[in-house]
């Protein structure tokens, strides 16, 4: 018998000792999730975890899902949920409907909606039953409501079920915006091991983003434009991670042991994004890829590629870029120069395809200002981290995986290597726009914010970097 077949309960109680140990804890926020109720069967004690939530017998609950078909033993999982909780409870189930093109976004006016359609009956908690969108809508939900707030994880996909903040999008941009923590999180393997395979190669996707991001919010953190930094959440996110890397292969065959590895590890990534209160442990210069490629499909009502898949991809990309630079940087004499910076003309430009109305390019601009006139104000402290790389240096090689192993650990898994092994395949123009730009959507100073300082982040890298990552199939 593997623990798979017992349902447990976990308090993250080693977890809450790390952060209470750590050097910076004064620093971190506390763990919000109370507990992780994991196991085959964990979905049928739903009506024990509300009850450990302060959710009263008797008293309505709304389940929140969208018509994506689940499969649970067999059966319905939305039809299994809200037969254990009618046994003790009002359940009432919220549909959140798919937008222009076929899928479901986290815009306002789904929120609005949402939010609206949940108040009807006047819940006393909200469960939510799906994957990484709707469950950060049902964030947004149960943060503005004020209820306690279930996750029922439908697939091991994305790292953010357990963290306390949604990816919304504000005026067509991909935005990171603080929500809620969820007050428990029930992963069944039942529901999760046996999700399209697809979604659980996207996790191991998403789950390979911490090395580059990690290694980019060092970097901000040394320039000093983001004083955020801790090991901390970067040393939780590591547990087991290696030995997640060594059973890829059985992951990309579904594996039930091997996709509980991933939700575990998932889990944690999330609890420690909560933890540093920002996404930049396990969000950098992938993420911005994807956000962009995204941006472009929402812009077209088209279904992209799943987010994981796409940061994995970039996830290769980014250890590609940052070894070229590490490289330049090594060989020492290098010199900034803020004349690489893109003016607002540019930037607006460059978004200004993803919405007539220019919202999409003021709001990418608005946060790329920022970031520019803070570089623009502290060059000198940018180019004292270059001067004194060799001091820096072992701290990100630590960070970072080589790019072969992290291609390695998804071509195992039956996942894309490169951006034309995506399903589906956005075009060779769209993704050289997209890597080449997507550092003009955001304030958060990357690997690529430093490439451009150094004068070398032009089209023909980008070109040669995207040959070199085709050469890793």
């Amino acid at each position: 018998m593997s623990h798979l077949d017992v349902v447990v309960t976990d308090d993250l109680d080693d977890l809450r000792e790390m952060v209470r140990h750590s050097p910076d804890a004064t620093s971190l926020h506390p763990i919000g999730l109370r507990e992780v109720v994991r196991g085959r069967g964990a979905l049928e004690t739903l009506s024990g975890v509300l009850a450990n939530a302060g959710v009263e017998l008797g008293s309505p609950v709304v389940v929140l899902s969208d018509t994506t078909p689940k499969l649970y033993r067999g059966g319905d999982v939305i039809k299994t949920v809200l037969k254990v909780l009618r046994a003790t409870h009002h359940a009432s189930l919220v549909n959140v409907e798919p937008g222009p093109g076929g899928f479901v976004r986290a815009d306002e006016s789904t929120l609005a909606i949402a939010i609206a359609s949940s108040r009807l009956d006047s819940p006393r908690a909200v469960v939510s039953v799906g994957s990484g969108t709707l469950v950060d809508i049902g964030k947004v939900v149960a943060h503005r409501v004020g209820l306690p707030h279930v996750v029922v994880q439908s697939a091991a996909s994305v790292n953010g079920f357990a963290d306390d903040q949604s990816v919304l999008l504000v005026d067509g941009v991909k935005r990171t915006t603080p929500s809620r923590w969820p007050d428990a999180l029930v992963i069944d393997p039942w529901l999760v091991a046996d999700a399209p395979i697809a979604m659980t190669r996207s996790g191991l996707g998403d789950e390979l983003s911490m090395f580059s991001a990690s290694a980019d919010w060092y970097l901000a953190n040394a320039v000093g434009i983001d004083d955020s930094y801790s090991y901390t959440p970067v040393a939780m996110m590591r547990r087991n991670v290696d030995e997640l890397i060594a059973c890829s292969r059985r992951l990309g065959q579904g594996d039930h042991l091997a996709v509980d590895l991933l939700a575990n590890c998932l889990t944690i990534a999330g609890v420690a994004m909560g933890v540093a209160g920002r996404t930049a442990p396990a969000s950098g210069t992938e993420h911005l890829i994807s956000h962009v490629l995204e941006m472009q499909s929402d812009a077209r009502d088209e279904r992209g590629s799943s987010h994981g898949s796409q940061v994995g991809v970039a996830s290769v990309f980014a250890a590609l870029l940052w070894q070229s630079v590490r490289e330049l940087l090594t060989r020492g004499s290098a010199t900034l120069s803020t004349a690489h910076l893109a003016a607002r003309g540019r930037v607006e430009e460059t978004f200004m395809a993803l919405d007539d109305t220019g919202a999409t390019s003021r709001e990418c601009w608005a946060a790329y200002s920022k970031k520019s006139a803070w570089i623009q104000d502290h060059l000198e402290d940018v180019q004292l981290v270059v001067d004194q790389w060799s001091v820096h240096d072992d701290r990100v090689a630590e960070l970072l995986k080589p790019p072969a192993l992290i291609a390695d650990a998804l071509r195992d898994a039956g996942a894309a290597v490169t951006f034309d092994q995506l399903d589906p395949t956005p075009d060779p123009g769209t993704v050289l726009w997209a890597v080449k730009n997507c550092h003009l959507m955001r304030d958060r100073f990357t690997v690529i914010d430093l490439a451009e300082l150094l004068g070398v982040w032009n089209t023909e890298h980008v070109e040669e970097l995207l040959e070199r990552q085709r050469g890793l199939r």
